[in-house]
């Protein structure tokens, strides 16, 4: 049996955690991961064969043992290279995995302290008595260690407060709406309701008079908001109706008044000199759901 048939047959107990999308992703990266840690030490093994046959066929001449098989443009192995990868490969496999689900579901996720409790910690004194046996020892366990993404995702979980990605995507996104509303300090809104039309006040945007023409500029908190705006239209993380997603992506905006056609909660959003943005909904009742859901409230 070659080895990709070996990791095909693999069962991998389906976490309920996660969709199938997310689940073929980390059983893919598992195995090719495994499959890394398996073939890079015979890399190792054969180029230690190699480097002896040609040292011992170039021994009458003295010269290197590596004449033939490194080029200065060309192949770089070294047995210090080939550890190094072998190494590498755990926090790489954590990071895809993070990366992934982080990307996917729209919520930050502390790749560093993930590495710091899967990942032994190589010694960091070297004036310690038995500093040599440490890592020695360090070296043994990263060549020995096998990560599992079952592994890395209960890490993720930990960080979520059990949170499903969804639930925890969506915490965040609120949080962040829910911050650019509210004056810290004092407790005091950024916002107030006028029938369909949400009032965001405090320097919402900016204006600048240039020679070429008039330029606007959203705030940073107002594009947090906007992004609220966006789940709020769609139910989807990362995803916005084209005419919003413009907005959220340009800096300098040659005009103070936007439509929105291809939304059907979100109209209109109109920005003024003295600072304030009045974002209109398709009606009343909308405002108010997305002020009480987004701005009020952090799920």
């Amino acid at each position: 049996m070659d080895l990709l048939t070996k990791f095909e047959t693999v069962e991998v107990k389906a976490d309920t955690r996660i969709s199938e999308a997310d689940r073929i992703f980390c059983v893919a990266h598992q195995a090719a991961y495994d499959s890394a840690r398996i073939t890079l030490p015979e890399l190792e093994f054969f180029w230690n064969d190699m480097l002896s046959q040609q040292r011992e066929l170039l021994a009458p001449t003295g010269a290197s043992s590596e004449t033939y098989l490194v080029t200065y443009d060309a192949l770089k192995l070294s047995d210090y290279a080939i550890q190094q990868q072998i190494h590498s490969l755990h926090p790489q496999f954590i990071s895809q995995i993070v990366s992934y689900f982080s990307k996917t579901y729209r919520f930050s996720i502390d790749t560093n302290g993930i590495t710091h409790n899967l990942i032994p910690q190589k010694p960091a004194d070297r004036w310690t008595d038995n500093y040599k046996e440490l890592v020695e020892k360090y070296m043994k366990d990263m060549d020995e260690l096998s990560l599992s993404y079952t592994d890395i995702l209960e890490q993720i979980f930990l960080q979520t407060g059990g949170r499903t990605f969804s639930e925890q995507a969506l915490h965040e996104l609120k949080e962040k709406c829910h911050q650019a509303a509210w004056i810290t300090g004092s407790g005091k809104p950024l916002f107030e309701q006028k029938k369909s039309t949400l009032q965001l006040i405090g320097y919402a945007c900016s204006f600048r008079d240039r020679y070429s023409g008039d330029v606007w500029e959203l705030a940073d908190r107002t594009k947090d908001i906007l992004r609220g705006i966006a789940h709020f239209e769609t139910g989807m993380f990362g995803t916005a109706p084209c005419s919003l997603s413009r907005l959220l992506g340009r800096y300098d905006l040659p005009d103070s008044q936007h439509e929105f056609p291809d939304c059907e909660k979100l109209q209109s959003l109109r920005m003024f000199k003295n600072g304030r943005v009045d974002i209109r909904f398709a009606s009343e009742a909308l405002a108010a759901q997305f002020i009480e859901d987004y701005l009020k409230t952090i799920c």
